[in-house]
């Protein structure tokens, strides 16, 4: 792909392209992120900055379509309200999703793996992932959290199967292996994380200790089991660049 010649015209401003080394820390721990994208719009001519601002978009995009939450476990509304109150910002405004489709675009057509693995999610499920697969050991050789987390979504999204090693293994069990995976490469995948809330809000996975323990909870214990073994398998897999064991050669 060739990189677009400007920044997305939805949100550039002019300003300074130089990135900031704590961007991925500050994402993370914002509590404001209406104020978090308000900062780094004049920035989104860096690939990093134009990723974490349509981040901050698509995760407010979701709490603006997600209903009231009465009647559900408390645990859940908790959840909800602190993600709703961290978005509180964007009250009363449409957040478009062309808007975040095209900083995700723009960052991945100048080589920023996050947005690249995050557009993975957005073809077609459908679709043969043959041309994909190439791509994924440099992305995943980065051991970044997201990208293992949107890698493991994207290979488990319309198969039944998948083959790890010389095992056919059904997706159900390794799209919870990948999630495992990621959180176990990502100091941040606590309880209060913001991922860790959303599951909690939108899907019912809540506990006050691990995200594993709450996954646990919410799935079957032979899937949980058989997931939990796989994940030890992708670990190894990922560490010693095993692209073969994944499937990906």
């Amino acid at each position: 792909m060739h990189p677009s010649s400007s920044p997305p015209a939805a949100l550039s401003r002019q300003g300074s392209a130089a990135r900031t080394p704590s961007l991925h820390d500050e994402y993370l721990r914002a509590t404001d992120l209406r104020a978090f994208v308000e900062i780094h719009r004049g920035q989104v001519q860096d690939p990093a900055v134009a990723f974490y601002v349509s981040q901050a978009l698509e995760e407010c995009a979701i709490t603006h379509d997600t209903g009231p939450r009465d009647g559900l476990p408390v645990e859940e509304q908790r959840a909800a309200a602190v993600i709703a109150d961290q978005c509180r910002g964007f009250d009363g405004e449409v957040i478009h999703p062309a808007a975040i489709l095209e900083l995700l675009r723009y960052a991945a057509q100048w080589g920023e793996p996050r947005a690249e693995a995050r557009l993975l999610l957005l073809r077609d499920a459908a679709a043969a992932k043959d041309d994909a697969l190439p791509h994924l050991p440099w992305m995943l050789n980065l051991r970044e959290p997201s990208i293992i987390r949107d890698v493991g979504a994207f290979l488990s999204r319309g198969e039944a199967q998948w083959r790890y090693g010389g095992e056919q293994v059904p997706t159900a069990v390794a799209a919870i292996a990948w999630e495992l995976v990621a959180c176990d490469m990502d100091p941040s995948c606590t309880p209060r994380s913001r991922f860790a809330l959303s599951q909690c809000a939108y899907l019912g996975r809540c506990s006050d200790w691990r995200y594993e323990d709450a996954v646990a909870l919410f799935e079957p214990p032979e899937l949980m089991g058989a997931a939990r073994r796989l994940r030890e398998g992708i670990l190894r897999a990922l560490r010693d660049r095993d692209w073969e064991w994944l499937g990906l050669a």
